[in-house]
């Protein structure tokens, strides 16, 4: 068996005949017909190159310099900003993010990493899992970042921040304390403030926790027994 030498083409060559479209284009290299028709139908691709014909030396090495100064920076940088984040603990594959700015500032950061790495790369660096950027996105579009949404699109029945503001407003005061909750919702439909369902009111009451006042009917029992020095004392 015989090794066969791959032959390789300087990337000026294949922009010639790509241009041209024409596959005999360089007769005298013996370029196979079947690889230049390769290269025109995959069409250019973007080569990065440097032309040492365009600059002087000085000029290239003042460049490399600044690349390597540049590169020095950004790793100092990257390092303080591990260290912090290891300090501080926080890690986004141990805690939940229900704000929906937080995910939405996120993700456009990923969007704009994605133009320089792969979006694997980027979601390791993060600590962030593919399922869970994907989950994101999906609800970014259907307009559902927050863990509890307001979004009038897919809860349209769902109670405003003002509404439920009232209800704890209502639930919490004194004057209504000799009320059930049945009665609350009546009488907040009947004043206009607020329109829900009974079972709306308690599942509020029992998601945040809300105290109702209460009033004592019989008088407090006396924590200190009888002191007496002598029978039938007073």
């Amino acid at each position: 068996m015989t090794n066969r030498h791959r032959r390789i083409y300087d990337h000026r060559i294949k922009e010639q005949i790509v241009r041209s479209r024409n596959p005999n284009l360089f007769p005298e290299l013996r370029i196979p017909p079947s690889m230049a028709r390769s290269w025109i139908q995959r069409d250019l691709v973007e080569v990065v190159s440097l032309h040492p014909y365009n600059a002087s030396e000085d000029v290239l090495r003042d460049r490399i310099a600044t690349l390597e100064r540049c590169v020095r920076i950004l790793i100092t940088l990257l390092r303080l900003t591990k260290v912090l984040t290891r300090i501080a603990g926080f890690r986004l594959d141990r805690h939940r993010l229900p704000d929906s700015r937080a995910k939405l500032t996120l993700l456009h950061a990923v969007d704009r990493a994605r133009r320089a790495l792969p979006l694997s790369s980027v979601l390791r660096v993060l600590h962030l899992s593919p399922s869970r950027y994907h989950a994101w996105v999906r609800a970014e579009q259907g307009c559902d970042l927050e863990d509890q949404p307001s979004c009038p699109r897919s809860t349209p029945h769902r109670l405003t921040p003002e509404e439920v503001a009232v209800v704890k407003e209502i639930v919490t005061s004194t004057d209504y304390r000799h009320m059930s909750i049945r009665a609350l919702a009546l009488h907040a439909q009947r004043i206009g403030k607020v329109f829900a369902n009974p079972a709306t009111w308690a599942k509020r009451i029992r998601e945040r926790k809300w105290l109702r006042p209460r009033l004592r009917v019989y008088p407090a029992k006396p924590k200190i027994g009888i002191r007496a020095d002598r029978p039938n004392a007073a």
